[in-house]
């Protein structure tokens, strides 16, 4: 959700649209965390879950201090904003294809019997 919102504001549309498509890329940026969250809770065991959840939230965390210097040399190259929101989109895409394939892994795993180890 978040990358095609981010895709549409690089269109030019109307000031409402552009409201309504940063509340949706906010809303999937956001949704994306929480999910990340689910998917590490419930794959490792309990004595996991802790440094699991640490290391998954502080990998993210890199990113949020790292997005702002990357939007900061595509504007400082004369690139504009859209770059920005372009670059944005193809990390909304890719966290949306992690997410896929580790919940595809995780419905495999658990409907063989498996651990989630």
């Amino acid at each position: 959700m978040a990358a095609v919102a981010l895709v549409v504001l690089v269109t030019g549309p109307p000031v409402a649209v552009v409201y309504l498509m940063l509340v949706l890329a906010g809303v999937g940026t956001h949704g994306t965390q929480c999910l990340i969250i689910a998917a590490v809770a419930s794959h490792y065991p309990a004595h996991l879950r802790g440094t699991a959840l640490g290391w998954a939230l502080g990998v993210g965390r890199i990113g949020a201090v790292a997005a702002p210097q990357a939007g900061g040399l595509l504007l400082a190259a004369g690139l504009g904003v859209n770059s920005n929101f372009l670059a944005f989109a193809g990390a909304a895409a890719a966290a949306a294809v992690l997410i896929a394939a580790v919940g595809t892994k995780i419905k495999k795993s658990t409907a063989v019997g498996a651990t989630n180890v």
